[in-house]
């Protein structure tokens, strides 16, 4: 988990037209290359494609993917007229080998990225978050920490880290106990992540201010169902919950694209800022 093999950039985009359902995203945009440089000095990689230049979205993938993943969740933001901006999280895609955290360095390195966003195109910008699993446990951990988010839009996350090594080991094990406890114990130890690091079931009770979109496939095997409700439980802000019935994880645009983009498309209506 915080070590994955992953797919390699070229890998990743074969992988995505093959299995997607729809090219929309794939050929539609003139995307320039960016690096985004942390404080710690990590690099990261990513895209922009300029559409309105005071209205963007920052798409995150999820676990092993890479920024390649989100153009087929893009086209949905980009048919509205929004700007574009695409990275691949620490240890994904075109970036450096390191630890994976399952959205807590990544948060901490979107809203850098925001930061900087906005540094290039100005602060007066609109910004919207979207995330798909990992990606979206990102997006969510980013609510409390910047109020003046446009919305975000949260596509099969988790409520907790806990939770989804919880799912991992009952589909191995006959147990959870001692067996949750200790990987939380070696995860601590070795790579510095606990699982109270990724839990946005409990960032989202502060959250009073963004507008947040939470969907979820009915048939979602790896982030099981319940996941969507604690989330959208727990937050205290603006929200929609949307549930795609027969959709397996992370498969929403491809089950249904046009229902996809239409969800998207009335809550951002319903909720922009500006």
């Amino acid at each position: 988990m915080c070590q994955p093999k992953h797919f390699k950039t070229k890998e990743e985009k074969e992988v995505e037209l093959a299995n997607c359902g729809h090219k929309d995203g794939f050929d539609e945009y003139k995307r320039e290359p960016i690096i985004f440089t942390m404080p710690d000095g990590y690099e990261i990689h990513g895209d922009y494609s300029l559409n309105n230049p005071k209205k963007f979205v920052i798409l995150m993938h999820g676990h092993t993917s890479n920024r390649h993943a989100s153009m087929k969740y893009a086209y949905a933001f980009y048919r509205l007229g929004y700007s574009l901006v695409f990275f691949d999280h620490r240890s994904h895609g075109d970036n450096k080998r390191s630890v994976v955290t399952m959205g807590y360095q990544e948060h901490l390195d979107a809203l850098e990225i925001i930061k900087q966003v906005k540094q290039k195109f100005g602060e007066d910008i609109e910004i919207g978050l979207f995330g798909c699993s990992m990606g979206g446990v990102t997006a969510l951990l980013c609510a409390t920490e910047r109020k003046d988010l446009s919305f975000i839009v949260s596509d099969s996350a988790f409520a907790s880290l806990e939770d989804i090594v919880k799912g991992f080991i009952k589909q191995h094990h006959s147990m959870n106990w001692p067996i949750l406890g200790l990987t939380g114990y070696f995860m601590k130890k070795r790579y510095g992540v606990s699982y109270k690091n990724a839990c946005p079931k409990e960032t989202l009770k502060q959250n009073k201010e963004v507008p947040i979109l939470f969907m979820h496939g009915q048939k979602d095997t790896l982030v099981y169902l319940h996941n969507v409700e604690m989330l959208y439980s727990n937050d205290n802000g603006p929200k929609e919950k949307v549930i795609f019935e027969g959709a397996e994880h992370c498969n929403l645009v491809t089950a249904d694209k046009e229902r996809y983009y239409k969800v998207i498309e009335d809550f951002v209506n319903k909720y922009k800022r500006g």
